[in-house]
């Protein structure tokens, strides 16, 4: 259950709801860009979430991997898009492989990037007679 808490699904996360949250974030919280700054807050415990490019190199989403595997507070996201796409959806005019997100401010980030974790309600199959 912890895991499903850590990694955020695809197909259960509409991708306007992220953009719109990132949006918040960029302008009301503390945000990190680059592959470099988000491994240094990550090993310094210092990022709450971390969303990184399809196209991120791979031994930078293995820290962010074992990180995870570590913290299970911090929440990863693989954005669906290329770094390029990214950045434009921060508003930068260049390629972000990752970024991460130190305070969320008064978005609602971490809610949107957690899967739902209740469980849907069962119904009881009683025959009356």
């Amino acid at each position: 259950m912890a895991k499903a808490k850590r990694k955020a699904e695809r197909s259960s996360i509409e991708l306007s709801d992220v953009h719109r949250e990132l949006q918040k974030v960029l302008y009301q919280g503390e945000v990190l860009l680059g592959s470099k700054e988000t491994v240094r807050a990550v090993l310094n415990d210092e990022a709450r979430v971390v969303i990184h490019a399809s196209n991120c190199p791979e031994q930078v989403k293995q820290v962010f991997a074992d990180a995870a595997r570590g913290d299970e507070e911090l929440i990863v996201y693989e954005y669906p898009a290329n770094s390029l796409e990214l950045g434009l959806a921060c508003g930068k005019p260049y390629s972000i492989a990752s970024l991460c997100i130190i305070d969320p401010g008064d978005s609602a980030i971490v809610r949107v990037l957690t899967p739902d974790e209740q469980p849907k309600e069962k119904t009881l199959n009683i025959a009356t007679r």
